[in-house]
C-alpha cells in the first residue's frame, strides 16, 4: 500500500474531520468512534470476516460464493441469517462442498457475548459491522442473533434487521414499494381497503333513518336486509345526503331493529 510522509501538523480548525476511516487493527492505527464506544460498552471486537451471509446457508455444503464474493479456503465468514439461529456465528470456509467450522475465537458462547465483527467485502455487506446480542447460552443449541452495529447500519430486509424508512400515505396507497414500512396511521388511511359500517334500524314509529357511517365519501354501497327469518335483502329509498351519512326511507315504519344496514366503500 502506498504511503505519504506528513512532516507538519494538520490543523482542522475545529471544523473539518477525517471521515470514512476503517476500524484500526494495528497499535499505531487511529481508532474509530465505534471502536471507542465498544471499549466503554464492554464489547468484544473480533478479527474481521471477509464476507457475510445474506440468506440461509447450508453449513455442510456452503457453495463457493457468498454475497458476490468467491470464497477461498480459510476465509473467515459471518453467518447471520440462518433459519436455525443457533447456526449463526463466525466460521472458517473449508471448501464449497465441505462443512464449515466455527472460528477458534468464536467457538463458545462466552467468546460470542457482545462480540462485534466488521465485514470486508460483499455486494450487500461490505463495510458493515455486526454485534451478537444474546447471552448465557450454548453454541449449537441456543440462538445467536447478530444485529447491525454502529454508523454502518444497513437497510432492513425480510431476513435481516437494519434501518428502514417510513412510507408516506401516497406510497402506502400505491402498494408497490418493497423497502418502506407502514405505520398504523398510514395503514388506517389506506385507500385500497374496503371499509364497512353496519347497524340495526327500526323503532316502530319512524320511516326515515339517518345512518352515520363516517366513511368520508358518497361513493358507498348501502344494503338493507331483514334482521331475522331468511335475512333477505329489501329495496328501500336510499339517499347519500353527505360524505358521512346515508338516509334510509321506508314506506311504513319498521318494527324495533327489524332491519340491518350495511354501508361499504
Amino acid at each position: 500500500m502506498a504511503t505519504r510522509l506528513v512532516g507538519a501538523d494538520l490543523d482542522f480548525n475545529s471544523v473539518a474531520r477525517i471521515i470514512n476511516l476503517p476500524d484500526g487493527t494495528d497499535p499505531q492505527h487511529p481508532a474509530t468512534v465505534a471502536q471507542l464506544s465498544a471499549v466503554s460498552e464492554g464489547l468484544a471486537w473480533k478479527d474481521n470476516v471477509r464476507t457475510a451471509s445474506t440468506a440461509n446457508v447450508n453449513t455442510s455444503s456452503p457453495g463457493s460464493t457468498m454475497d458476490g464474493v468467491t470464497l477461498a479456503t480459510n476465509d473467515r465468514i459471518l453467518l447471520k441469517d440462518q433459519t436455525d439461529a443457533s447456526q449463526n456465528g463466525i466460521y472458517i470456509f473449508n471448501g464449497a462442498s465441505t462443512a464449515l467450522t466455527r472460528a477458534d475465537d468464536a467457538a463458545d458462547f462466552d467468546s460470542l457475548e457482545s462480540a462485534v465483527v466488521t465485514v470486508d467485502e460483499g455486494t450487500a455487506n461490505e463495510g458493515s459491522t455486526w454485534r451478537q446480542t444474546e447471552v448465557n447460552g450454548t453454541v449449537g443449541s441456543d440462538d445467536l442473533l447478530w444485529t447491525s452495529f454502529g454508523a454502518t447500519v444497513g437497510q432492513a430486509t425480510e431476513t435481516s434487521a437494519g434501518k428502514i424508512e417510513l412510507a408516506t400515505q401516497a406510497e402506502v396507497n400505491a402498494g408497490s414499494d418493497t423497502e418502506r414500512a407502514v405505520t398504523p396511521a398510514t395503514l388506517s388511511g389506506y385507500t385500497g381497503f374496503t371499509r364497512k359500517y353496519s347497524t340495526s334500524i327500526g323503532d316502530g314509529s319512524n320511516t326515515s333513518y339517518t345512518v352515520t357511517h363516517n366513511l368520508g365519501s358518497r361513493d358507498v354501497t348501502v344494503a338493507v336486509f331483514r334482521n331475522s327469518g331468511n335475512y333477505d335483502e329489501i329495496l328501500v329509498e336510499t339517499r347519500h345526503d353527505t360524505t358521512n351519512t346515508a338516509v334510509i326511507v321506508f314506506a311504513a315504519a319498521p318494527s324495533s331493529n327489524q332491519f340491518r344496514v350495511v354501508v361499504t366503500g
